[in-house]
């Protein structure tokens, strides 16, 4: 599974509502899920410059304590990113 444009824009809105920097959440990946990631891996995901994988989507979702369903953007969205 890749992420697309949309979805990046999505997990930008979970971190923020969940009140977490990008480094905060590069720190709960891998204190809770043992998941290392570059910190501008996690904005160029969010600005849509990278595409974030299933195995990180699902990271994120559980940092977040949400479905990862809930970082993915619906169908009309994909088709307009």
């Amino acid at each position: 599974m890749q992420v697309t444009k949309a979805d990046g824009r999505k997990i930008r809105e979970r971190r923020e509502a969940a009140d977490l920097t990008v480094d905060e959440l590069v720190d709960a990946l891998i204190e809770r899920e043992g998941l290392k990631r570059h910190p501008d891996t996690i904005r160029n995901i969010e600005l849509g410059h990278a595409k974030a994988g299933f195995k990180l989507v699902n990271a994120m979702a559980r940092v977040f304590e949400c479905d990862r369903t809930d970082l993915l953007a619906d169908e009309d969205a994909r088709v307009s990113a």
